[in-house]
């Protein structure tokens, strides 16, 4: 996810296609097994594609003019050293932060947890303290939109909560919305003659990839 302002922009892919989406089974293990597939790493690579023809200042190792932030998850640090590579910011260093972290589904997932906003069964996180953990973030961020655009890489419940925040929607409502695999959101910051910020979000070129894929196809025995 992405914003852009007068002074600074945050741009940012959402969650990309991992292991844990082609097999359930992988959230049993170690962080590290949840990295990107193939196909995930298409998707980084066509939304770097698609970032790096925003602002051509991006372009410059060691920008001032842009900042990063990325979730202590190991598939969204893959996501943001692709892209950022695709967008020739070979030197720019995320920041990470548990702030953008995935939510707590608990013990174990239930449809209730992405339905009712409030829900904290099984010792999940609820979508509304989602919202409060992201809130903070962004607030602490603001002060660096006069300086820099922000690119922050997160997931699924936490950028629907970001979204929400960004575009002041009811709780239920942050309920319903849609973050695709491999989808970049921009939102623009516009500051009032009083000083008040809103954020505006600004459509991105068509950049979803389709989940179905070939598989790799195995090299000739003579290599193996």
């Amino acid at each position: 996810m992405l914003w852009k302002s007068q002074h600074g922009e945050t741009v940012g892919p959402s969650r990309l296609r991992s292991t844990g989406n082609e097999d359930p089974s992988f959230y049993g293990y170690n962080d590290s097994a949840l990295c990107l597939t193939t196909n995930g790493i298409r998707q980084a690579l066509m939304t770097g594609s698609i970032l790096k023809k925003i602002d051509a200042s991006w372009t410059k190792p060691g920008n001032f003019n842009i900042d990063i932030c990325v979730s202590e998850y190991f598939r969204a640090a893959q996501t943001a050293r692709i892209v950022l590579d695709e967008m020739g910011l070979l030197s720019a260093t995320p920041k990470i932060t548990p702030f953008l972290n995935e939510r707590d589904y608990g013990t174990r997932y239930l449809p209730e947890m992405d339905k009712i906003a409030t829900f904290d069964g099984n010792g999940s996180e609820s979508g509304v303290h989602t919202r409060d953990r992201v809130k903070n973030f962004l607030r602490s961020l603001e002060p660096l939109l006069w300086r820099a655009d922000l690119m922050l890489f997160s997931h699924f419940g936490a950028i629907r909560a970001i979204i929400a925040e960004l575009t002041d929607l009811s709780d239920d409502a942050m309920m319903d919305i849609d973050v695709p695999n491999g989808k970049a959101f921009q939102f623009n910051r516009i500051v009032d003659v009083d000083g008040q910020s809103s954020f505006q979000e600004e459509a991105l070129p068509l950049h979803v990839l389709d989940k179905a894929i070939p598989f790799i196809q195995p090299l000739p025995r003579a290599f193996i």
